[in-house]
């Protein structure tokens, strides 16, 4: 019992003695910072390379998405029409919002578009994206997607899941 004092005052130098450290962090190449991702402007628009227009709908949460990652989102897609109702022309497909579609980002198993824009996207985020012709399926097109068809497509992040 009458060491207990002297115990006491041995945890509380140790736990002054371990303030101030902080755990090794990641190399900045390894992670992508929100900050490391272009801002939207105030009415969420995100010029992400020329041509290429990312309209936040929803704000997201947690790390942004970044090279490798998989992302699990839905989907629909609608040929971009300047004279339709919020440019939605013909809608030529839809995840349903039942099944996600999962990929891998920088992986090659979908558009450029999709890989630009999805980057930096937070979970639980809604945005539409705007690709024009050649980061999409370009001058071949795919049925039923015409060639040279700029495209719209509203994406929900809804899992993203690190490499192993």
């Amino acid at each position: 019992m009458n060491n207990i004092p002297g115990i006491a005052i041995v945890v509380a130098a140790l736990a002054i003695a371990g303030c101030g450290q902080s755990e090794p962090e990641a190399p900045a190449e390894q992670v992508v910072t929100q900050a490391a991702c272009p801002q939207p402007a105030a009415d969420g628009v995100i010029e992400i390379e020329p041509g290429l227009i990312a309209t936040i709908v929803k704000p997201g949460y947690g790390r942004a998405a970044q090279s490798r990652d998989y992302a699990d989102v839905h989907t629909t897609l609608w040929l971009y029409d300047e004279n339709a109702e919020d440019g939605r022309g013909t809608e030529i497909w839809s995840s349903g919002g039942v099944q996600p579609f999962q990929f891998q980002l920088d992986s090659g198993q979908v558009i450029a578009g999709w890989d630009l824009g999805v980057k930096c996207m937070l979970v639980g985020e809604k945005r539409e994206l705007r690709i024009p012709p050649e980061l999409g399926y370009g001058e071949r097109g795919k049925p039923p997607v015409p060639p040279h068809a700029t495209l719209l497509f509203e994406i929900e992040l809804v899992k993203l899941t690190a490499p192993e």
